[in-house]
């Protein structure tokens, strides 16, 4: 039977719906997972790395935020689709016959399954590392206290960090598990979404492994409040790490079932907020020959004198121009590809129509990173198509470069279709 649910499951659920829009992918590679979605502002990564059943690790999207995330990485110890919620059980779980994890093994003091390990290596432009999880569980609140303790852990490794586990407490002491963030302990950082079962007159006592009387039968229904799977979670938290700017760390962030492999938990990873800061900004070598997947670092490329580039703003002015149509970016770039050449040189052909009118270069992004990046990102853009009609022969009088960063978005930003018909540059004759 777990044979046949675990075809069925792999073969039509690779991307699910939740009716509130939630949504799980597991049809992307860790690569991608990592480079795309997790990737934030001055770091630089590579050699990506996943240990564990496909279906553990996958795109998560959430417009609710019901967890505080709208969208990231979830890394599960079971399945990724058994988050959906809403709640309707206490003990939901997916035995994926994996195996432990040594190093989690250490931390929970006990036997581990069912691990699910992503790593890769990064290199930061400032001396601050942080990025913002959640992590939730099928184990409260039966069995906080137990020895079914499901342990996650971010371990990074590096020039003066020896294998250190940043997933910790605000204190930078306390590791994140189910005995030490719950509805009595630390609970400033947990959330409840506990199901309770008023239906059944008697039920299964977990720990102590007997049928007993329901205390709940009957009385009024109280809904889980969180449309999720899990019985409680954590508030948004996050991990940091003091490293040295320029040089090659390398994380692991694992997590694992502890004592059995039935019931899950699961580690949230916030979209775009991989991130460095700082006092210290310094220029990073290509040390994974991927220079172009590095945010918030000073990239090399031809640009217009601004003097000879007007910066107006897109108002009532412009409400009789033509549109000639757009070109789409690929993610934190600004070069051109020839599918955007051969729509430049569309422009310019119209353009020869009226040489009298100016041409407007509006630059765009998507939503992740900070404003003042993505401003200047959007710069970039419009500049260097500014720089290709300037070539096939638009004076440079005729132009007007303006960076609208990503306030003016086309589509929804939380999904990836949507990010990408953001990444443009749209052009406007004006008279």
């Amino acid at each position: 039977m777990k044979a046949l649910k675990y075809i069925v499951g792999t073969l039509l659920s690779v991307i699910v719906f939740h009716p509130g829009f939630t949504q799980i992918d597991t049809t992307h590679t860790a690569d991608y997972l990592v480079r795309e979605i997790l990737l934030g502002n001055g770091v630089l990564v590579g050699n990506v790395k996943f240990t564990g059943q496909k279906h553990a690790i996958g795109l998560y999207e959430d417009p609710s935020a019901q967890t505080g995330i709208t969208q990231g990485i979830v890394l599960t110890s079971g399945n990724a689709f058994y988050v959906l919620g809403p709640n309707k059980t206490p003990r939901s779980g997916w035995a994926s016959n994996a195996p432990g994890d040594e190093q989690l093994d250490r931390i929970a003091r006990g036997k581990t399954y069912d691990a699910a390990v992503l790593e890769f290596d990064f290199v930061t432009a400032s001396e601050n590392l942080s990025f913002e999880f959640v992590f939730g569980s099928e184990e409260y609140l039966e069995y906080v206290g137990s020895k079914f303790n499901d342990v996650f852990a971010f371990f990074v490794h590096g020039p003066g960090v020896d294998h250190q586990n940043i997933a910790m407490l605000p204190d930078q002491a306390t590791p994140i598990t189910v005995n030490t963030v719950n509805n009595q302990l630390n609970k400033k950082y947990y959330v409840d979404n506990a199901f309770t079962n008023v239906t059944d007159p008697f039920v299964w006592d977990v720990r102590n492994r007997k049928v007993v009387e329901n205390k709940n039968y009957l009385k009024e229904e109280v809904p889980p409040t969180y449309n999720i799977q899990f019985d409680g979670f954590t508030t948004v938290l996050t991990a940091q790490c003091q490293v040295i700017p320029n040089q090659v760390y390398r994380i692991k962030i694992a997590i694992s079932d502890v004592g059995d492999g039935i019931l899950d938990s699961g580690v949230f990873l916030k979209g775009g907020s991989f991130r460095s800061y700082g006092k210290e900004v310094v220029k990073l070598d290509d040390h994974f020959g991927q220079q172009q997947y590095v945010r918030h670092i000073t990239k090399k490329q031809p640009v217009l004198n601004n003097s000879t580039l007007k910066e107006v703003k897109l108002g009532k002015e412009l409400s009789k121009v033509h549109h000639l149509g757009k070109v789409e970016f690929h993610f934190d770039k600004y070069d051109l590809t020839e599918a955007s050449k051969s729509v430049i040189q569309e422009v310019y052909t119209a353009w020869k129509g009226y040489k009298d009118h100016t041409i407007v270069i509006s630059g765009h992004t998507d939503s992740f990173g900070s404003d003042a990046y993505n401003l200047d990102l959007a710069k970039n853009r419009a500049q260097s198509v500014a720089t290709e009609l300037i070539t096939l022969g638009v004076p440079a009088e005729n132009l007007v470069v303006k960076s609208m960063g990503e306030s003016t978005p086309l589509q929804d930003n939380q999904t990836v279709f949507g990010r990408a018909r953001n990444r443009r540059v749209e052009f406007l004759l004006k008279p």
